[in-house]
């Protein structure tokens, strides 16, 4: 066939490319993920997993996902503070610390502000602490919950007494799952979210505060790359491990069948030596067919 796919498509008269979303469902919390090695101990399904209230008034909120520059932080900050009725300077986000952020699987395919605005995960979440604590307070000042108003952190009944966040549950447990029937505050309602406000990390970002994850360091961090074939499917023949004993930082060459990698102490120092390891290769087997 000698017709180019230009030509192909010119003389097909039209092309249609057709999806459908009706099916399409975002990651929920604790989604395995494809790189996943066991399940998350943090259960999703718990208030405190989500948020948590200080004896300083301050409103830790946590999740599994995370800002690669999308703005997602601010906005999940906004979230949280609009569902809370507090300002957004109180709000401490916490972002994929798997020690204790729930496991809401990979942050890609612009899926994230979605995963949690919606109708579940940290949008809920908010709207069950803020119903939680409205109920807490009813108890404490002995009103009826539509006696109550909320602002600023702080509910107040008709009676002018008024009790805030931190004096209902400061430093202590909801210890409660999350409400499905939870109400969330509706757009007429909004005082923070759809509002404009600076970039909460900007000054991190600019003033070179802000850790990125490869200047991340633990003690005793090596660095590791891998050589690279010079096609597909070649395979290993040998491997010269003496080609670089003079790379300083070298830690060892790591040699899995036809995988090679060198660990150093730096990533100059891994970076260096993948280069400079002479590995010998079988070809690949299209090049072998060829001859």
């Amino acid at each position: 066939m000698t017709q180019s796919r230009r030509d192909f498509l010119k003389s097909c008269g039209v092309l249609i490319v057709s999806f459908s979303a009706g099916s399409f469902n975002v990651l929920s919390a604790q989604a395995p993920g494809p790189f996943s090695t066991h399940s998350s101990h943090i259960d999703p399904e718990k208030l405190d997993s989500w948020l948590a209230v200080g004896a300083d008034g301050v409103i830790t909120a946590y999740t599994g996902k995370c800002d690669f520059g999308q703005g997602m932080f601010t906005a999940q900050c906004q979230l949280v503070a609009e569902e809370l009725c507090v300002s957004v300077g109180r709000i401490k986000l916490i972002q994929c610390d798997t020690s204790i952020c729930p496991d809401q699987g990979t942050t890609s395919g612009s899926q994230s502000t979605p995963t949690n605005f919606n109708s579940e995960n940290l949008a809920l979440a908010a709207a069950t602490a803020r119903e939680a604590l409205l109920s807490l307070a009813a108890s404490k000042l002995a009103e009826p919950l539509e006696h109550l108003t909320l602002a600023d952190g702080v509910i107040a009944g008709k009676s002018r007494h008024r009790v805030t966040y931190e004096e209902l549950i400061g430093n202590k447990h909801f210890s409660l799952r999350l409400s499905a029937t939870a109400k969330r505050r509706s757009p007429e309602q909004w005082t923070v979210l759809g509002k404009p406000i600076p970039s909460l990390d900007r000054t991190a970002l600019m003033t070179g505060q802000f850790e990125f994850v490869h200047h991340v360091r633990v003690p005793g961090m090596l660095h590791g790359r891998l050589v690279r074939p010079p096609e597909m499917g070649a395979t290993v023949v040998h491997v010269d491990e003496q080609s670089v004993r003079d790379v300083p930082g070298l830690v060892k060459v790591v040699i899995r069948k036809d995988l090679v990698g060198v660990v150093a102490e730096t990533q100059y120092q891994a970076t260096l030596a993948a280069r400079q390891l002479a590995v010998r290769w079988n070809p690949g087997p299209e090049r072998c067919a060829q001859r």
